[in-house]
């Protein structure tokens, strides 16, 4: 932080994108925090997890971390059941259109809506995303990708209200990736109070899930379409979903609240924060790789500076 004296006494929150449950990652993660500690003595380093295991994997190396998944930042303001919105499809999933998606798996759903983007450090194309979209129209004609194509071939994509609309024409949100990160898309058909099918995985979604509206299938596309017919032959209250999943949301928040506040006790800050959360906007901002080193090396970073 060339803007700050490395004497500066500093707190870092840090939140993988992707999973790190593996030995190689937390080693990794080790070697440069170390370093960075090495060279900046009155700074620590603080690690949210996104699984509980990934946690435990930290602190074995010696880093401090605790359980944070960040899709608990999810905005229940935005993602929420509308009764006045139609039930069109059987199942909706929202996902970029890369290969690790594995939106073929969604091929025996009879009814299945897309919602979809391209990010920005991802190796997806126009070609490559079109290709996709005919190959799967061509072998489910009924599928539904919902986005729009800009000018220069890029997904249009959604604004958080559109996307709780599309949710809302679903029964069953899915979820088809093997590993990814914590998937904010799995918090929001929760928060809509969409049931969920999810494959095995790691990263993070399952945090929120609970077997009274989901289910964990084999990555095939026939048991992902029975998973699908079964959770919406049992028309679970959305608000039902939604509640329980609140519940655990705003648990992980008050963790969250309760770690910030410690870190103004040791800091000698009189500040303190409370539920309900506090926070207009997402604790972390997704930007691209560029933008985000330009605004740290300016000094504009997400979170406050104490006194």
């Amino acid at each position: 932080m060339p803007f700050r004296p490395r004497s500066h006494r500093a707190w870092f929150l840090i939140s993988p994108t992707w999973s790190i449950e593996n030995s190689a990652s937390v080693k990794t993660i080790r070697t440069y925090a170390v370093l960075h500690r090495l060279k900046n003595p009155r700074h620590s380093l603080i690690f949210l997890s996104n699984t509980q295991a990934e946690a435990d994997l930290l602190n074995q190396s010696g880093e401090a971390a605790v359980l944070h998944n960040k899709t608990s930042t999810t905005s229940e303001h935005i993602f929420r059941p509308l009764d006045d919105v139609p039930v069109e499809f059987d199942a909706i999933y929202n996902a970029q259109l890369a290969p690790w998606k594995r939106h073929d798996l969604s091929l025996g759903i009879q009814r299945c809506a897309f919602v979809f983007y391209r990010d920005s450090s991802g190796s997806s194309t126009t070609e490559s995303e079109r290709a996709r979209i005919n190959r799967h129209r061509e072998l489910a004609p009924h599928h539904v990708f919902i986005n729009e194509f800009d000018g220069t071939g890029k997904p249009v994509r959604l604004a958080p209200a559109q996307v709780n609309t599309h949710l809302n024409r679903a029964a069953v949100g899915i979820c088809l990736s093997h590993l990814e990160g914590p998937m904010f898309a799995s918090t929001e058909y929760l928060l809509a109070g969409l049931p969920v099918v999810t494959t095995p995985n790691r990263g993070g979604r399952d945090l929120y899930l609970d077997a009274d509206y989901s289910l964990t299938v084999p990555p095939d596309p026939r048991s992902i379409a029975e998973a699908v017919l079964a959770l919406k032959e049992r028309r679970i209250p959305r608000a039902h979903i939604r509640t329980q999943t609140l519940k655990r949301v705003e648990r992980d928040r008050g963790r969250f609240i309760d770690l910030v506040n410690e870190i103004f006790l040791e800091s000698g800050s009189s500040r303190r924060i409370a539920m309900p959360w506090p926070f207009r906007y997402p604790v972390m901002e997704w930007l691209p790789p560029q933008i985000a080193i330009d605004r740290s090396l300016s000094g504009a970073v997400d979170a406050f500076v104490t006194a």
